[in-house]
């Protein structure tokens, strides 16, 4: 029973280990050039990303080096991971 009880404890720490917004950019793997262009922003963070987000599409493209290419990546890759983004499905 205690086996058991460990599995479903160390499972839903996977999963909420997963989706937490102080998982680093990095973690991604979305490449060199807009993983710096968000370091440099200050965004290192997946929280800091979608507070960034929260802010408005056009707040995340503001950011130099980070283009609409880079941004769309990012959306697939965070909805792949389980994130739900902040202003629901805009046109990418």
């Amino acid at each position: 029973m205690q086996a058991r009880q460990n599995y479903i404890e160390d499972k839903k720490t996977r999963e909420e280990s997963r989706v937490s917004p102080a998982r680093p950019i990095t973690d991604l793997e979305m490449g060199s050039r807009p993983t710096e262009a968000l370091a440099k922003a200050g965004i290192t963070t997946v929280g800091e990303f979608m507070a960034k987000l929260a802010e408005g599409e056009q707040a995340v493209l503001d950011i130099a080096g980070f283009g609409r290419k880079s941004f769309i990546d990012m959306k697939k890759k965070l909805r792949q991971l389980g994130y739900e983004l902040p202003g629901g499905e805009e046109a990418a």
